[in-house]
Formats: structure tokens, C-alpha cells, sequence
């Protein structure tokens, strides 16, 4: 993402998308109310006067709208934003903004705190990464990205033979094919030896790869690479990596009865006690929470939003999706 005008006094921020990722922190801060301005393509009616344009044709204009809903589809980074025309042809009407690389679009919102931070974060370079998750059954190829985790191919090892031969080799020759057209740094993980007997198999092909031992392989050893920080050995700032950590240190201090408290209302005393640390809470729930949110900053707290996509997701979810860490024990 990149800043090309801001202007907060007027609440003005127009901004260039620069890859797929960059729509998920949009998705994350645009809402309901806002505006966007941009140009767009849309079948425009002709007046009688001037030649018809084919049906279906449509026109690239510049409009503006007030947003009504959003729709962010994983791992298609798909983002559409959908409003009631504001400014432009055909005000009143609804149009969808399809959101992609390239496309430059101005909002105009009451930008608050976490949404700038939210912005910031968008600025920086945080490469995907792929995890090949293999025991000597199966092999599980996924990539992480900053919103969620993809599973892109499950390919059954064969073990007839001897090492390298028949099926075998096959299997090998079919994960390193995928691994390649990918092109992603890689980590290496699962139990056993049979990691290793594919990285013998792959000599010479493999590059910017890291491997760790996990007790297990399949999307469940992937997930357990995320918790214990192997994903971070290669991008240290990786969002996904670290609102699993959080939620994972938000589980531990909830099992050894310590510094945290969750569900809105008891998060609420919390902050009006001036206690809390961190507030924890799910990007689904910003919207409805913005009072909570406000109080939070106004005593120092950070936020920190946990996307609903992933694991972690689902763990807040099941807490309320509103915790927080504490910096004193409360009552």
C-alpha cells in the first residue's frame, strides 16, 4: 500500500494498492458510512442522441460513494465495496467497487487510532511464506498470508519400493513441482526422517527454506509451526504469527488464573478500572465496539484486532471475541 495524500483535518487519506494483501487491511478499515472515491467501471446509459454502446459494455467513470456493505474473499484476495452513488453518474443508485492492485481510491472517514495503525502496518513489506508439512504418508502444502492460512495441496506418498524409485520418486518429483511454481520462502516441517529424505531428494533446487521438527504434519503441523513461532524465523513481523501468539498468551494466562479478563462487559470494567494492557478483539467486532475501543486508547491500552480467518480467530471467537491482557489483577 502506498500513501499518495493525506489529510486528516479533513479526514482524507487516498492510497494505491500495490498487491492482494493490501486488500485485507482495507477490508479492516473501511466500514459501513464511510466514503470512497475512485475510478470505476459501470454500464452508463446513453441519451438518445449518441451511439448505443453494446450491451453489457460499460465505462470506466469516477465515483463516490457511501458504503452500505464489504465482502472480502479469502485466498481469491478479492475485495468488493459496495455503496449508494454519492457523486457521479446516477447518484442514488448502487455500485460495487472491486477493489485490486493498481487501483487507487480516496476515504474519507472519521479515522480513528487503530485504523491508522491498521494503515501503517499495510505500508510494510511482509512476504507470504510456504509450509511444506510432510510425514511418510502425506505431504501438505500451505501458504500463510497475513489473514489466514491456504491450503493449497494434500498428495498421498506412496512407500512402495526403495527410496527414490517407482512412486516414490514420483511423489517427491510432484511436491517439488508445487513448491517451485509457488516461489515463496520455505519452511520445512513434520516427524520422522521423511523431511529430510525429501530435502536429500531435492538437493541443489531447494532455496531460502529453514527446516523444523513438529509432532505432526497435515494442516494440524502447520498450525503447530505458527504457535511456536517457526513461522517468525523467516519474517519476524508475519500478522498472522503474531495474533496467534497473542491468543496463545491470552489461553495460557486465562489457564494459570492470571493477568486477563474477557466477554465485552467484563473488558468494560476493566478499562474504566484502568487496567488493562492490551484489548483484544476481533476484526468482525470492531464496528459494533468503536466506544470500547475509544476507551481503551484514552487510557494507553493497545488494540490489537485478530482476524476471524485463522485459528486464533476461532479460539477469540469462543472467549466472546473482546479480551484483554491486563496490567494489574482485578477483582
Amino acid at each position: 500500500m502506498k500513501i499518495i495524500e493525506e489529510d486528516l483535518k479533513k479526514g482524507i487519506i487516498k492510497v494505491k494498492i500495490e498487491g492482494y494483501e493490501d486488500c485485507w487491511h482495507l477490508y479492516n478499515i473501511i466500514e459501513e458510512g464511510d466514503f470512497i472515491s475512485g475510478y470505476t467501471y459501470r454500464s452508463v446509459s446513453q441519451s438518445q442522441d449518441k451511439i448505443r454502446k453494446k450491451k453489457g459494455e460499460k465505462e470506466r467513470v469516477y465515483l463516490k460513494i457511501k458504503v452500505t456493505d464489504k465482502e472480502f474473499q479469502e485466498f481469491t484476495n478479492r475485495l468488493r465495496i459496495r455503496g449508494i452513488i454519492v457523486s457521479g453518474s446516477e447518484e442514488k443508485a448502487y455500485h460495487t467497487f472491486n477493489i485490486e492492485p493498481d487501483m487507487e481510491i480516496k476515504i474519507e472517514k472519521e479515522w480513528k487510532e487503530h485504523h491508522l495503525k491498521r494503515l501503517k502496518e499495510s505500508l510494510k513489506k511482509h512476504p507470504k511464506i510456504c509450509v511444506l508439512a510432510i510425514d511418510d504418508e502425506n505431504a501438505t502444502i500451505a501458504i500463510i498470508h497475513e489473514y489466514g492460512i491456504e491450503e493449497v495441496a494434500n498428495i498421498k506418498l506412496n512407500r512402495k519400493g526403495k527410496m527414490y524409485d517407482g512412486e516414490e520418486n514420483k511423489n517427491y518429483g510432484e511436491i517439488l513441482s508445487k513448491i517451485s511454481s509457488i516461489d515463496l520462502p520455505l519452511v520445512i516441517i513434520g516427524p520422522g526422517f521423511e523431511k529430510e529424505n525429501f530435502i536429500e531428494y531435492a538437493k541443489g533446487k531447494l532455496k531460502n527454506y529453514i527446516v523444523e521438527s513438529t509432532a505432526h504434519a497435515g494442516m494440524v503441523g502447520v498450525k503447530e509451526a505458527i504457535k511456536r513461532g517457526i513461522i517468525e524465523k523467516i519474517d519476524e513481523k508475519n500478522r498472522i504469527a503474531m495474533e496467534m501468539k497473542i491468543v496463545e498468551e491470552l489461553l495460557e494466562r486465562i489457564a494459570k488464573n492470571g493477568m486477563v479478563t474477557y466477554g465485552k462487559e467484563e473488558v468494560k470494567k476493566a478499562i474504566e478500572m484502568g487496567a488493562v494492557e492490551r484489548l483484544i478483539i476481533l476484526n468482525s467486532m470492531v464496528r459494533e465496539n468503536e466506544e470500547l475501543i475509544k476507551n481503551a486508547e484514552e487510557i494507553g491500552a493497545e488494540i490489537i484486532i485478530i482476524s476471524d480467518l485463522h485459528e486464533g480467530g476461532e479460539k477469540l471467537a469462543a472467549l466472546s471475541g473482546v479480551a484483554a491482557l491486563l496490567r494489574f489483577p482485578i477483582s
